[in-house]
């Protein structure tokens, strides 16, 4: 059974354009539990029973019923006490790092004004950067939560692929698609994987702290100087991966692997609906969906082979108790209104980083830091499968619990 929405709803102000316009509802909790007077926003993918899930596109919003039971993931933050605040605006189809929307504009970024906050969980994040929830559900497949992480200034995570049930969730290609979260402290971070990732043992012996040297030349100087500091702060025997790419043409060819098989996967989730409804997209989502149905099965068949191969090798390079520091985006965020080139390059550089945990179907935790700049940005602890919680833990320990 579902409780019904606050009977003052929609009522909440919305300062930074966070949340859909059908979605700025409340929605009070099944009972008291160990989330009691937290308060969640929730990706426009995620079902919410009686409300539509528009996915970030109006046509996608007209051609689908409303759902009449929950997403997995939100029964089970009602039944834990918390209380659902809204609705948050996507990046369309969830096809995006950036964080605007045509339909629905670019939501603020209040840790970093004047620019993108990072998709495609951008309203999410910018919720949570606003202060206006404690916490925002997310999706990631290719860094939708880990960018929008570091962009505004938060914690991130990103979960181990199939570790949440993701029914009632809108997908983009399942052999990435995971559920993630995004809040201000790590104590709020580790509340929700208590209820969510329940079964996990939060203790682990960590050995090893591992780095790829081909990820510094991706970013900048302060980013590289943020990972070094982790690392020292870490205290563990650190260990650069040299060579471990290098069968696959290193981080550019991985990356043209994963956005292979995300293409197509994508299409395959998506390309009866658009053919038969001719949405409209924003340029760069409309570009990416025409060359994802481009996607030959030869191309996807070579590009999973290197999918097996390269997740084969990175989980026997952690081992049980190895961490990855990498950056959790290429630098800070774009400015809003940057010319398109420079928003490509960042992207590209990007998701040259993002891929690894998504290929290697891995949990990444995004820990928040600023720039001599004032600027916000991320690095990211990528752990073996299963280690969700743990990675949870360390980030309790290294930044407090606040």
């Amino acid at each position: 059974m579902t409780m019904p929405l606050s009977p003052n709803a929609p009522a909440f102000a919305d300062p930074v354009g966070a949340f859909v316009p059908h979605g700025r509802v409340i929605r009070a909790p099944r009972q008291p539990g160990p989330l009691s007077g937290l308060t969640v926003a929730v990706k426009d993918l995620f079902d919410w029973a009686g409300l539509p899930t528009g996915a970030g596109n109006p046509t996608w919003l007209a051609t689908h019923p409303v759902p009449d039971r929950d997403a997995t993931v939100l029964a089970a933050l009602l039944d834990a006490g918390a209380t659902l605040h809204g609705k948050t605006v996507t990046d369309e189809l969830a096809y995006s790092v950036h964080g605007d929307n045509v339909h629905h504009g670019t939501p603020k970024n209040a840790a970093a004004q004047g620019r993108v906050p990072g998709g495609s969980s951008s309203g999410s994040a910018a919720a949570v950067a606003a202060g206006l929830v404690d916490a925002a559900l997310g999706t990631d497949t290719g860094g939708s939560v880990r960018v929008p992480a570091a962009y505004c200034g938060l914690f991130g995570l990103r979960t181990t692929l199939g570790l949440i049930d993701r029914k009632g969730v809108v997908p983009l290609a399942p052999s990435f698609d995971t559920v993630g979260w995004l809040t201000r402290s790590p104590k709020v971070l580790d509340a929700l994987a208590r209820v969510l990732l329940p079964g996990l043992e939060p203790n682990r012996f960590w050995a090893r702290v591992l780095t790829l040297p081909e990820a510094g030349a991706l970013t900048d100087d302060e980013t590289r100087g943020a990972l070094g500091m982790l690392a020292d702060r870490i205290g563990l025997v650190t260990t650069p991966l040299v060579g471990l790419t290098d069968p696959y043409g290193g981080l550019e060819g991985l990356r043209r692997a994963y956005a292979t098989v995300q293409g197509r996967e994508a299409w395959r989730s998506h390309g009866g609906w658009i053919t038969a409804n001719s949405p409209v997209f924003g340029p760069a989502v409309a570009a990416r969906f025409h060359v994802a149905s481009e996607v030959t099965p030869g191309d996807a068949d070579h590009a999973r082979k290197v999918l097996v191969r390269f997740r084969a090798d990175l989980h026997a390079a952690l081992g049980t108790n190895g961490v990855l520091v990498l950056p959790s985006a290429a630098g800070p965020a774009p400015k809003v209104g940057e010319d398109e080139a420079s928003v490509e390059d960042v992207r590209v550089r990007t998701l040259r980083l993002t891929c690894v945990a998504g290929l290697g179907g891995l949990p990444q935790l995004t820990l928040p830091f600023r720039g001599p700049d004032g600027l916000p940005r991320g690095v990211g602890l990528v752990g073996p499968a299963g280690s969700d919680r743990a990675l949870v833990a360390w980030a309790v320990h290294l930044c407090g619990g606040g």
